[in-house]
């Protein structure tokens, strides 16, 4: 096997593995009740986009395709905006903090994809786990 589509197909499986809990973000209630709040089940609807666009960018950069990988990033960064008007669903105090992490991780996107425009691939895999980073703090902060 091609030692580039294996790494490909490292970089996605761990990507699954890591933004699992993310795949099952959204029929569970909270507190016994379903949130009725708009933004809360449009976070709900976004997640599992997120994530398999995090782990299609992902491989894109594996694979050097500049093209999807374009593509899959602005699917994160147009969905951002949206994250950071929503509310978390605990630690509901410190939501500067989550508006915060929706923002660094737009620039941890952002800068990812610059790295890649200039060709640096393997570079921008690596700026990319920043953004991984960003999304598994948020996670562990404000999620059920």
């Amino acid at each position: 096997m091609n030692s580039k589509y294996a790494v490909s197909a490292l970089c996605l499986v761990s990507s699954v593995l890591l933004y699992r809990p993310a795949f099952g973000h959204g029929t569970e209630t909270h507190g016994k009740a379903k949130h009725a709040d708009v933004q809360m089940k449009k976070m709900h609807h976004m997640m599992p986009r997120f994530s398999a666009a995090a782990a299609s960018l992902e491989a894109a950069l594996a694979k050097e395709d500049l093209t999807a990988a374009e593509a899959e990033a602005n699917k994160i960064l147009s969905a951002l905006p949206d994250l950071e008007k929503s509310k978390p669903h605990k630690n509901l105090k410190e939501g500067p903090r989550f508006v915060e992490l929706a923002k660094k991780e737009k620039l941890a996107v952002a800068t990812t994809m610059d790295i890649a425009k200039k060709g640096d691939f393997a570079a921008a895999l690596a700026a990319f786990k920043k953004a991984e980073a960003v999304c598994a703090e948020c996670h562990a902060k404000f999620r059920d």
